[in-house]
């Protein structure tokens, strides 16, 4: 009799902590506005750009349709997330520049930028991943006081994309450096929408070097140069690559000073 009771009492305790767990979730939300509908335009993205890797393969069109839908969350959630930080729009010489300085609103620009754009891998990795790792972030903290068993796989999982963190920082920043070369060379081929695509990218990719809180382009940069001066000097270089490469990366510094 005492084992039915028992039981009974663990049958109603289970959906007791789930229901609770959820109303937890519930007020986290509704307690921060803003970072929730960031959270769920940048879900929205995240799955969009996994979405589009696969379906590139198989599916042109719902691979088009997902690289759209990718640009515009992610634009959304980088609006959402410069208003966060600078408040409202003040049209003066002060907020400008803070708007400048601002990684949402490089990102922002970053959209607009590849909105229309042919649906290409290296680009689609650079929004993908960042909102994976901010909606990690926002989910790890959300789940903090909720304690049904059934969380813990998806804990599990957050946490080892947070261990992961730094290294998908790495990726996304190579990615961007590398989105220049391949907008050049689709202007030259006719898969580039416009040729201010290049011309505003070339900014956006300074803005990202200048950037105060995320040192991972400057870094990326550095480590390309040192990998370009040990292939330059070594032997078996020909000359003319030699020569070739220490003038480009010359007009690249140039235009990072």
């Amino acid at each position: 009799m005492s084992g039915e009771q028992t039981t009974t009492q663990t049958e109603t305790e289970q959906p007791s902590s789930g229901s609770n767990d959820f109303s937890v979730i519930k007020n986290f939300m509704m307690r921060d506005g803003k970072g929730s509908i960031m959270f769920l335009a940048r879900a929205f993205a995240a799955i969009n750009g996994f979405t589009f890797a696969i379906a590139s393969f198989f599916n042109p069109g719902l691979a088009y349709a997902c690289f759209q839908r990718l640009m515009f969350a992610f634009g959304l959630a980088s609006v959402i997330r410069l208003s966060q930080r600078l408040g409202p729009v003040q049209f003066t010489k002060q907020y400008m520049i803070s708007v400048v300085l601002e990684d949402s609103a490089h990102y922002m620009l970053f959209a607009c930028n590849f909105y229309a754009h042919k649906p290409t891998t290296v680009i689609g990795v650079i929004p993908t991943l960042y909102c994976l790792l901010q909606s990690t972030a926002f989910l790890l903290t959300m789940l903090q006081d909720c304690h049904n068993p059934s969380w813990a796989i998806l804990n599990r999982q957050l946490n080892k994309v947070k261990d992961n963190q730094q290294q998908l920082l790495r990726v996304v920043a190579s990615a961007e450096i590398f989105v220049m070369p391949v907008v050049i060379i689709q202007l030259f081929t006719g898969q580039c929408g416009s040729i201010l695509t290049p011309l505003v990218y070339y900014q956006f990719l300074m803005l990202r070097y200048m950037s105060r809180r995320n040192p991972y382009v400057r870094n990326a940069f550095t480590e390309l140069k040192m990998a370009i001066n040990q292939l330059i000097y070594k032997p078996a270089c020909p000359a003319f690559i030699k020569l070739l490469l220490l003038r480009r990366w010359d007009c690249s510094s140039d235009f990072l000073r």
